[in-house]
Parts: structure tokens; C-alpha cells; sequence
């Protein structure tokens, strides 16, 4: 037993010298594949159902909103997005892709069926392509 343990000690300890030294090891080289990718715009809300970009460069997107909650499938609620105040499309849950560079700001709107008409919830989602 005691052999046993003096072998695992000696073990440990020659592993313990050898890690250490490639620890230390100086020098080399590092290969790199991919990109380190920026977001190329900042965001910030102005009002509710109101988002601002800036984008210092050309930038493209990818813009999908949906209605969530329990009515989510009330075909007569109107969904509209916007440009800088100009509508995009009347549409149900869809999916727009643009490209822009300075400053847009991207609205949207839900619009009940009737007055007095319970709205769900909307859901904007940005992506950057």
C-alpha cells in the first residue's frame, strides 16, 4: 500500500512539472478561420412599437414581427411596420429583409378589428444578415 502511494505521489508530481512547463511556453502561432464580427448598428427605442438604428455602415436586415398571446389567430387584427413613418405592407405575420446605413427608425402598429377589440401582444424581431 504505501509503494502504491508513493507512486501516485511521484505520478502527480511529474505531472504537475510537465503541465507547468507547457504552461510556460512563450511564443507560437495562433491559425484564425471565421470573422470577429461588430454590430454595425446601435438600437434604441424612441416610444413604444418604436425602434431606432443607427448604422455608421451599410447594413442589412432581416425585420419579422408576429402576434403572440391567446388570440394569436384572429385573422382580422392588421399588423403594419414602417419606415421612417412610411408602411412597409399591410400584412399577417411576415418577414421583411432591407438595407440601410445612417439613421431609420422601424414602427409598428396592430390594429383591432373593431372598436373595443382585445389586441395581442406583437413580437418584432431584428436580425442582422
Amino acid at each position: 500500500m504505501r509503494i502504491s502511494l508513493l507512486k501516485l505521489a511521484a505520478a502527480s508530481a511529474l505531472l504537475a512539472l510537465t503541465s507547468s512547463a507547457m504552461a510556460g511556453a512563450s511564443g507560437g502561432t495562433i491559425h484564425f478561420t471565421g470573422s470577429i464580427v461588430e454590430s454595425p448598428c446601435s438600437t434604441g427605442s424612441a416610444s413604444a412599437g418604436q425602434l431606432n438604428l443607427q448604422c455608421d455602415r451599410p447594413s442589412a436586415f432581416a425585420v419579422s414581427f408576429q402576434r403572440v398571446g391567446s388570440d394569436v389567430h384572429s385573422a382580422a387584427t392588421t399588423i403594419t411596420l414602417t419606415r421612417d413613418g412610411k408602411p412597409l405592407g399591410t400584412q399577417e405575420a411576415t418577414a421583411y429583409q432591407m438595407a440601410l446605413q445612417g439613421h431609420t427608425q422601424l414602427g409598428l402598429s396592430a390594429k383591432a378589428p373593431a372598436a373595443g377589440a382585445t389586441l395581442s401582444p406583437v413580437m418584432v424581431t431584428v436580425s442582422y444578415l
